[in-house]
């Protein structure tokens, strides 16, 4: 009777550990993305002054930069191309990695419209300073870009 009811008990064991691994793999995916708690957002909205449409297929390149770091490869937070907007104004959400901000650092946003993949059209002239963590829709104007 002993021994009838110890393989039950690890037979009972073994079950549990194959429901809690089949549970492990299914949430594996999920763990390589970041958590929501990591990952903050900016919300903005470009725009330019000049009275014209742009092609349909012009995108929106937006860009956190650490102002310190400015220059360097490691300068840029995050970045993200918008493409099938409706506008001007350019409305958008740009989602940053809140681990990789400092709090004695200071951040800017550079963004730029390209139009057929590569061709650039506006784009900011100066620096366009941002709070990360700030619930502020951040409203800046791009300029006309010089063009060969």
């Amino acid at each position: 009777m002993f021994r009838t009811l110890l393989l039950i008990s690890i037979l009972l064991v073994l079950a549990a550990c194959q429901t809690g691994a089949k549970h492990s793999a299914a949430a594996t995916p999920a763990s390589t993305t970041t958590h929501p708690a990591d990952q903050a957002v900016i919300h903005g909205r470009a725009f330019y002054l000049e009275r014209m449409m742009l092609p349909p297929d012009t995108a929106l390149e937006v860009q956190l930069i650490n102002d310190r770091l400015a220059d360097t490869p490691t300068a840029v937070i995050a970045t993200k191309r918008f493409e099938g907007l409706a506008g001007p104004p350019y409305e958008f959400a740009l989602p940053y990695d809140r681990s990789r901000i400092e709090p004695t650092m200071s951040y800017s946003l550079h963004a730029s419209l390209v139009s057929g993949g590569s061709h650039l059209e506006f784009v900011t002239d100066t620096r366009v300073p941002v709070t990360p963590g700030s619930k502020d829709v951040v409203e800046f104007r791009m300029v006309r870009a010089a063009n060969p």
